[in-house]
Order: C-alpha cells, then structure tokens, then sequence
C-alpha cells in the first residue's frame, strides 16, 4: 500500500473521531423570529385559560412521506408553533398549570417545580451530520426559552407519573387523527392507550383546539409584522412576474419566477402551491396544472403568495400576457377592481364581514347587468360567474381561524373574482376565458384599516406601466 493510501484510510479512520469531538451547537440564523418570551406569554395565557387542575399536551407534525426515500419538506403544527416557535418534528409540549416536581437541568440533585416541559429529539452526532443540526434539551430551553426540557426518549417514562400523581382532572389533548404516523404516533402510542383504556378513566379528556384557535384570530404585533413581511415579499414576486411575462412562456416558468423570489427574499416556504392559469385555466379557481404556453392577447391570473417564518399571504394579480388590456378584458377588470374597493372600504372595528361581503356582490351584479352578462340582479344569477367568498383570514394558515366581527389585529383577504367560462349560456364570444381575481391582504386597524399588499399595482393604467418595465432585475428585490 503506498503511502498516499496509508494517509488516505488514516484520515476516513480518524473522521467519525473527528465528528464526536466536534461542537454541535444549535444555531438560529434567523434574527427576526418571533422572541421566546412571545411565546411564552402565549402559553401562559393558556394554561389560565385551563384551569388548574388540568394537563395540556400538545405535539408536533408529523414527518411525511413523498414516495420511497423522499419526504416532503416539513412543516410544523400551527398550534404546536403558536405555541413553542419550535420548527423540529416528533416533539411535545406539556403545559403544568399546577406545577410538576422534576430534577434541575443544572444541577440534578437538586428538584425544582416547573410548569412547562418540551420533550425534543435527542443530540444525535451521526443524524446531525446526515440531516443538520438539532436543538437538544438544552438547547430548547436556551433558545426557545421553555422552562424545561427533556429528550424524547424520556415522554413515556415520564407519562404515568404526570397521570396519576399530578392530581389532573382534565387532560386537554388534540384529538389523534388516522393519518397520524411515524415516529410521532409512536411517541404518543402509550397516551392513546391511556384515552382508549382503562387507564385514562380517572380523568376527563377534552381537545384543546378551540382555545388556542381562540387566541389566534387577533394577531399581535410581532405576527402583524411576519404577515407584512409575506405580503411585501409576494407583492415584489408578482410585480417581478408582471415584468417577465411574455408571450410563449410556460405557466410553469411564470410559477418558478415567483418560487424564486419568495425564496430570494427569504420565505421558506410559498403559503400554497402556486396557481398560474392563463385563458381557459384562469377560470378554473383552484387550477394548479401550470403547464400552458401563455399566448398573446390572453390574461393570465396568477394567485401565489410567500409564507414567511410560518406566516402565509394571499395575493392575486390578473395581467395581460402582452401587456395591455383588451376592452373586454378591461370591462371585467373594471368591475372586479371597484368590487374590491367597495369591499376594502367597508372594513373597521366593528363591522360584520357580511357587510364586507355585500359590498362586493352589489357592485359585481351592477357591472354584470350593465355589460348585459346578467338578465337579473340576483346573487343566484351572480353564481354563474362569481361563485366563491369574498376573501378569509390569514396568519399560520393561509385560511386561518377567524369570526364575523372585526376588531383590530385581525387580517383578511379581499379576493372578487368574475369568471366566464365558454359554457356559460347567452355571453358574447369576446368575454369568453376572462377570469379576473384581485386580492389583496388587509389589515383592520384602530382607525379602518390597511393594506399590506398595496406595492403591487391594482389599477389597469399602473399594471400597464410596470409591464413596460421589461425583463427580470429591473426591480430591486428588496
């Protein structure tokens, strides 16, 4: 053996010795995530809202499986992230309202009483160097700022303690669905046992969704902050898009361009998968094929938005593929973009969203009437070519929990579309495959209210402009 293989095999023997020694320290890149403390408020105000004497356990998403060896990329429970902040998987959070005896992290001959504990993955040397670093106990507790934590491996010891010597009537538990899988439904195999058996009988188990959904309709500052941040990044993304159509390109190419800048601009994630139809696709609502060649003379109606640190948007534009409206084309628009502001300024404290709502259909079924599209001004008639809700909330989930009265905090999407498919009878060839959706994210304000979208044009003689902005780069990507 030469001595160029002996320094070889030397140095792939002395690697694995090498990765022990090293430091494996957790790192956030991130500077602007929500503060632990958050957080920690949140599962406070939590707790008092369970009482005493109960336990709250909560749990992490499950890993999923994309086909054979490839997962899709995870994404955490949006309650387990209200919650925690915590990104990894096969976690779980127990909430103490009364306070439970445990062995100080610093120092273990020594109890002290907590209220909350995170039970994390284990530090894992070779899985870290595989699939990237882990936060660890300690961790968690250091940057995520639980009171306490402890390896996973440890929840199912723990368990029968927690149940029988902690003096709970109540345990609040999401409820176990089916597609539950994975090294999570393993974790949590003894406490499904326990809710299915005799074990559990002592106590009364309820599924403490609806409180924490509660908690979220009125975002706080730091969650107002990650929404404008979505909304901005997803407003650049389409204004980059109305610059780089053309005719010839692929819904797909259109798609990738907004991918690309979501991510350029920091986004992990867009909120849903991005919907570019163009012609007869831009009528199809959910349309998510995207592989069309857009032709000259069609619009193209295009819904994507970013998700940023776990927070979604939802913004629509409908665009010329050559850069200018035709007068069909500017008909619908014109009635779509008046629809969404009639709506918009109905939005304050205190209004219901039915009036939001209404505010838009009247405006919709007078276009329609007056382009003669629509024999009767009936929101039955209506159906025929707007047959979706004027918008919904937003935050963790890109639909996400709200009610009917507005307060400020509260954010929503304001999303009139008008969409006249080729088999709807007695419409003149000329509107045939002009799908129009406008959407936007609005905040409700003290004072009425906001929008977070707003730096990516709505008006026809704006979008217009900016398309004579040809080319991808000519907008600072900020």
């Amino acid at each position: 053996m030469s001595g160029r293989s002996l320094k070889l095999s030397f140095g792939l023997l002395l690697f694995p010795l090498l990765l022990l020694a090293q430091d494996f320290r957790f790192i956030e890149y991130d500077t602007d995530l929500i503060k632990p403390e958050v957080h920690k408020a949140r599962r406070e105000k939590l707790m008092e809202k369970l009482g005493k004497e109960t336990i709250g356990i909560f749990y992490s998403a499950p890993e999923r499986n994309r086909n054979w060896d490839v997962d899709y990329q995870y994404r955490q429970d949006d309650n387990f992230y209200y919650l925690t902040g915590f990104t990894e998987p096969n976690s779980i959070l127990l909430l103490l309202p009364a306070g439970y005896s445990v062995r100080s992290m610093e120092d273990t001959s020594k109890m002290i009483t907590v209220r909350e504990i995170l039970f994390v993955q284990p530090r894992d040397v070779t899985r870290e160097q595989w699939n990237g670093r882990r936060y660890g106990a300690e961790g968690a507790v250091k940057l995520r700022g639980v009171d306490y934590a402890m390896t996973n491996d440890r929840f199912q010891a723990t368990l029968p303690g927690l149940m029988f010597r902690g003096g709970a009537r109540i345990v609040y538990v999401p409820t176990m669905k089916s597609d539950l899988t994975g090294d999570i439904a393993a974790l949590l195999g003894p406490l499904k046992n326990m809710m299915e058996g005799r074990m559990g009988a002592n106590v009364e188990w309820r599924d403490p969704t609806s409180h924490v959904r509660q908690m979220r309709i009125v975002k706080g500052p730091e969650e107002i902050e990650m929404l404008r941040k979505a909304s901005e990044i997803s407003a650049v993304a389409h204004n980059q898009a109305m610059m780089s159509v053309e005719p010839g390109m692929g819904e797909f190419e259109l798609g990738g361009l907004y991918e690309y800048v979501f991510r350029r601009m920091g986004a992990e994630y867009a909120g849903y998968p991005c919907i570019v139809g163009s012609s007869e696709n831009s009528v199809v609502l959910h349309y998510n094929t995207n592989r069309k060649i857009v032709r000259n003379g069609e619009l193209v109606l295009a819904d994507c938005a970013a998700e940023y640190h776990g927070y979604s948007s939802d913004v629509t534009r409908t665009y010329p593929v050559n850069g200018t409206f035709s007068k069909a084309q500017r008909e619908i628009y014109q009635i779509v973009l008046d629809a969404q502001k009639a709506a918009i300024a109905r939005i304050k404290p205190g209004v219901r969203w039915s009036s939001v709502s209404e505010a838009a259909d009247s405006v919709i079924m007078d276009g329609l009437v007056q382009l003669g599209l629509m024999k009767e001004r009936t929101r039955p008639e209506m159906r025929k070519f707007y047959m979706h809700g004027l918008g919904h909330p937003v935050g963790l989930n890109v639909h996400d929990v709200g009610q009917q009265m507005m307060e400020p905090g509260m954010l929503y999407t304001v999303e009139p579309g008008i969409y006249i498919s080729e088999n709807i009878s007695g419409v003149p060839a000329k509107y045939h495959d002009i799908g129009v959706r406008i959407e936007d994210v609005i905040l409700v304000t003290p004072e009425g209210n906001k929008n977070l979208s707003e730096s990516s044009p709505r008006e026809i003689n704006d979008i217009e402009r900016m398309m004579k902005k040809r080319g991808i780069g000519n907008q600072p990507l900020r």
